[in-house]
């Protein structure tokens, strides 16, 4: 009995500094902070690599579930490369493309090692100001807690762990299709219906919401949305016809935003795994908030308006 007392004395002592291990910081110092500049719609940071001390030009996008770089600044940096090392494309048309390994890539004093880079023409980004040397996202994603300040043109990298009391904004679940971010959201239509679905995070997409053509077709979101204007976008292999619309509103956790851009094309079908991916919500959504945070291993996002 008396050993009983002793083990439960033991573990009343060692309660508050379990509670005190398992809370999230009060406060936390980024490990890098990277000033961006936008490129349409698009989040552009600074990198180098252990072996080049020039500053190569990444495009941060949650929605790239692999690193690109393209083949030109392969070729500087003289990498080794494995000519059909794997797929790149889209729904419709999918080909083999060369990969790479970088063996250490820095952004600010973060760096990523061993980063395997599928290798691209980029041709969409050669009209750019800025020298576009690749697309980055779930790789940082996946190493750092990431905050989007888009009221002061930077993003902070964290450590991994449980996202600080200090960061600002309202919580929202995620989960992931594959490797990509998605959140629960309702849209308004313009007869009076609301659909709940999921939706993919997509910080680079430059538009409000794109639908994929299955949900189009079975809702038949052609036949009430009203077409405000046509598109033609050169993809990476293939030009394709969008068409705008304008959706009544759209909500999220606490969030709800009235008169969003919308968008649809027949090719676009980012499909999900096993349940419905309805579209992505892109850019022109995120960049009306001040700060968005993403704790992608604790599976939450933070938003701040």
């Amino acid at each position: 009995m008396c050993n009983v007392k002793k083990l439960l004395f033991s573990i009343l002592i060692a309660l508050p500094r379990l509670s005190a291990a398992q809370a999230p910081p009060s406060t936390a110092e980024p490990v890098a902070i990277l000033p961006f500049r936008i490129y349409n719609h698009s989040l552009v940071i600074s990198a180098s690599t252990s072996n080049m001390e020039d500053s190569l030009h990444f495009i941060f996008d949650t929605g790239a579930e692999a690193t690109t770089l393209s083949i030109e600044t392969a070729k500087q940096l003289r990498l080794e490369t494995k000519e059909d090392g794997g797929l790149s494309g889209t729904d419709d048309i999918v080909i083999r493309v060369p990969t790479s390994t970088i063996n250490l890539l820095y952004f600010g004093k973060a760096r990523l090692p061993l980063v395997k880079v599928y290798l691209e023409t980029l041709k969409e980004f050669q009209k750019s100001p800025i020298h576009i040397d690749g697309i980055i996202g779930v790789n940082l994603l996946k190493m750092f807690i990431v905050q989007i300040d888009y009221a002061n043109s930077r993003i902070l990298l964290f450590r991994q762990g449980k996202t600080p009391m200090s960061i600002p904004g309202k919580r929202l679940a995620m989960t992931l299709n594959f490797d990509t971010p998605v959140i629960e959201a309702v849209i308004e239509l313009p007869d009076g219906r609301s659909l709940g679905s999921r939706y993919h995070f997509i910080t680079g997409g430059d538009y409000g919401i794109l639908f994929n053509w299955p949900f189009v077709e079975k809702y038949r979101l052609k036949e009430v949305l009203p077409i405000v204007s046509t598109d033609k976008v050169g993809d990476l292999y293939q030009v394709l016809t969008y068409m705008n619309t304008i959706i009544p509103y759209l909500a999220f956790g606490s969030v709800r935003m009235d008169k969003v851009s919308a968008s649809y094309c027949k090719e676009v079908n980012d499909i999900g795994g096993l349940t419905e991916v309805a579209g992505s919500i892109g850019s022109y959504v995120w960049s009306q908030f001040r700060t968005i945070t993403i704790n992608y291993k604790q599976r939450e996002i933070y938003l701040d308006k």
